[in-house]
Order: C-alpha cells, then sequence, then structure tokens
C-alpha cells in the first residue's frame, strides 16, 4: 500500500507547541523540517557577521539584526542564522510575535555539511519569492559566499570584499567572518 505526504499548512505550524527544549522545526512549502544544532564553529561565524554589522549600525541604525528569528514567508516559516530588518520594520514589529511577518531586507543561511543543497536551494527560492532582497549563503568549509537576489547570485571568495546597498557605507573582507 502506498503512502501519500499530506503538506503542513502554515497555520498547522503555528498552531504547534512552543518547545523549550528539544529540535527546533521549520516549515518549507508545506515541509517539516528539522533543524539540526549549529556546531560552534557554525555559532562562532555566525556571531562575528551579527557583530560587525551591528558595529555599523550603532553609529548607522538604520537596520536592527536578528538571529536565530522565525519568519513567515508566505506558507513558509523559516528561521534564518541572521536577519537583518529595515528600521521601519524592526519598528512595526512589535513585541513577542512569533513568527515575524515584517520582511526582513537581508537573511543569512550558514550552510552545514549535512545540509542538503535541494533544502538551501528550496530557501533561497522562499526568501527571495516572499521578497527577501538578498540572501547570503556561507559555506565555511570552503571559506566562501554567495549573494542571492532575485536577479542571479555573486560568488564572494575569502579575499573579496562584501558590500550591500541595503547597509549603505558597510563593507567586510569575507576572510574576516573565518579568522580563528
Amino acid at each position: 500500500m502506498a503512502t501519500t505526504h499530506v503538506p503542513m499548512t502554515a497555520e498547522q505550524f503555528d498552531a504547534l507547541p512552543v518547545a523549550e527544549e528539544g529540535p527546533r522545526y521549520e516549515l518549507l512549502d508545506g515541509e517539516l523540517i528539522e533543524v539540526s544544532s549549529a556546531s560552534g564553529r557554525h555559532n562562532y561565524i555566525a556571531g562575528l557577521l551579527a557583530a560587525f554589522i551591528n558595529i555599523f549600525l550603532l553609529r548607522n541604525p538604520i537596520a536592527a539584526v536578528l538571529p536565530e528569528t522565525e519568519f513567515a514567508l508566505g506558507e513558509s516559516r523559516l528561521q534564518p542564522d541572521i536577519a537583518v530588518l529595515s528600521r521601519a520594520n524592526f519598528e512595526r514589529m512589535g513585541e513577542g510575535r512569533s513568527p515575524v511577518r515584517e520582511l526582513p531586507a537581508i537573511v543569512v543561511e550558514i550552510a552545514s555539511p549535512s545540509e542538503f543543497a535541494i533544502k538551501m536551494e528550496g530557501k533561497i527560492t522562499s526568501y527571495l519569492g516572499a521578497g527577501v532582497s538578498e540572501v547570503w549563503v556561507i559555506y565555511p568549509d570552503t571559506q566562501h559566499l554567495f549573494v542571492h537576489t532575485t536577479s542571479g547570485a555573486k560568488l564572494f571568495d575569502r579575499n573579496a570584499v562584501l558590500e550591500t546597498p541595503l547597509l549603505p557605507g558597510w563593507s567586510l573582507r569575507v576572510s574576516e567572518i573565518f579568522r580563528d
């Protein structure tokens, strides 16, 4: 007898109880995805990048950085490693609302060795389809990243300087996020 997979709706996902401990989940195109615990290296890279952006934003309060926050993106519910919201969207966000319905301008995903390319591509498509302007995908093992937009993807190797029109005046040599 064949079994069929019934996709989960965003409403069903939002109604799930929030667990204080245990695995985290995301919803991608109706599929419930368990998110594995991040490695120490993964968290270190996320922390460094968030710090570099936050230092800039202390002097230029045009946006806000949110780590591991769940966003409602159409029928998907995703928790990027880092999200950068415009100041206006951050102020509209309000307290205690989860998932956040305001759209980030930038999301950052740090690829883990166990993450399948097809799942990462699905996330990128979901982010861009919902209206996120830039999706940065960092690959720690090869020390490079891609910046995805609706017009394509651009590779940044460790020697490149990362800049974005969404944070005018901010730049960072990619190798800085991989330093020990």
